[in-house]
């Protein structure tokens, strides 16, 4: 969890790094109890008799890849929380594997569900994920000396699960709006203190460790309606997957395809952790500033098939995924969604729209 976050959570009253663990123990306990029924590799590929797609390019052969293909080249993973590992498989294909970790911020389920919820709503920004239970003692080795190495979870049989995210040619540079860009998808002025990013004044380390932001902290740049609506879409989709790790210091977990490139939902292992809550003050409060949405995406989430959701889900080979409470909390962030756009929209009419 970024510094950010730890500071709004303590603000709001709220840290879910106690939940540490749960999440996977909860999913093994739905494993045990049978909830879903693990799938075929063909019917996990094909799961839900659609192709699909990220921005634009179909994915169910590159999603056949990192499901199948045996792993041919290892490295560690540079940066980030997260152990995890760069592989590259047999036929060429290199995909990036995070491993199942008792740290709140580092759910690989959280990265398979985001990636499954992206599809059915159709959005289409969440790089391919699915999960994949690889041999640790073929990992191992590669990561003695990470300083989150204690935090793996190894089942009995000496496996690991993980999420297996498609790798993204062409670079994933950071996208800098600056310091308040969150005028663009406001209607009524700018935030005295922003729950996206830390709070004005702070000139402490940034998310690197090193003092100064590259620039991060300029001022934001001239309103771009484009980029205000695809930092829209990611608030809400966010807000559905219960993110709290996207935004802090240099906006390291903002993303695009390329220079100048779209948006790209990247990093989502901080989302759908266990609480007994379906939602928590600070998304609450980053969903309550936003004021502007662009109107195919609530059309989206307002349409959301829950049981077309279920059996993407189910299509996993690591199903199930999420469990019936996460499934269950999952719909009440989305009614509470939707009744704050029907709220902006009350107030301030067809000015909301993107």
């Amino acid at each position: 969890m970024r510094f950010l976050d730890c500071i709004w959570l303590s603000l709001l009253g709220l840290c879910a790094a106690g939940a540490s663990g749960c999440g996977e123990s909860a999913l093994a306990a739905e494993r045990v109890r049978g909830w879903l029924e693990v799938p075929s590799t063909e019917e996990a590929v094909f799961g839900w008799g659609e192709e699909s797609y990220f921005l634009g390019e179909p994915e169910t052969a590159w999603r056949r890849s990192l499901m199948e293909e045996p792993v041919v080249g290892r490295e560690l993973g540079r940066g980030g929380r997260s152990v995890a590992f760069k592989l590259t498989l047999q036929d060429g294909t290199v995909g990036y594997y995070k491993v199942a970790q008792s740290f709140s911020a580092a759910y690989w389920h959280a990265e398979v569900a985001a990636y499954y919820l992206d599809r059915v709503l159709g959005i289409g920004r969440v790089p391919p994920v699915v999960g994949r239970r690889m041999k640790w003692s073929e990992l191992r080795q590669l990561a003695r000396h990470h300083k989150h190495l204690d935090e793996v979870i190894v089942r009995e049989d000496g496996l690991v699960d993980g999420a297996f995210v498609g790798w993204v040619d062409g670079g994933l540079p950071r996208y800098v709006p600056g310091r308040g860009w969150e005028k663009w998808v406001r209607l009524n002025g700018g935030l005295e203190v922003s729950p996206y990013q830390r709070p004005a004044g702070w000139r402490g380390r940034n998310a690197a460790g090193d003092h100064g932001d590259d620039g991060a902290w300029a001022d934001a740049v001239a309103n771009d309606e484009d980029r205000a609506a695809e930092l829209s879409d990611l608030i809400l989709f966010d807000y559905l997957t219960s993110n709290v790790d996207r935004w802090g210091g240099g906006f390291t977990n903002l993303r695009t395809r390329g220079e100048h490139g779209p948006l790209v939902f990247l990093d989502n292992g901080a989302g759908f952790f266990p609480t007994p809550k379906a939602q928590n003050s600070l998304m609450d409060k980053r969903l309550e500033t936003l004021q502007r949405f662009r109107r195919s995406t609530v059309d989206k989430i307002r349409g959301f098939d829950g049981e077309k959701f279920k059996r993407m889900l189910n299509s996993d080979p690591l199903a199930p995924v999420l469990t019936t409470t996460m499934l269950s909390q999952l719909e009440v962030r989305r009614e509470f969604l939707l009744e704050h756009v029907e709220q902006m929209y009350t107030r301030f009419g067809d000015r909301v729209w993107l």
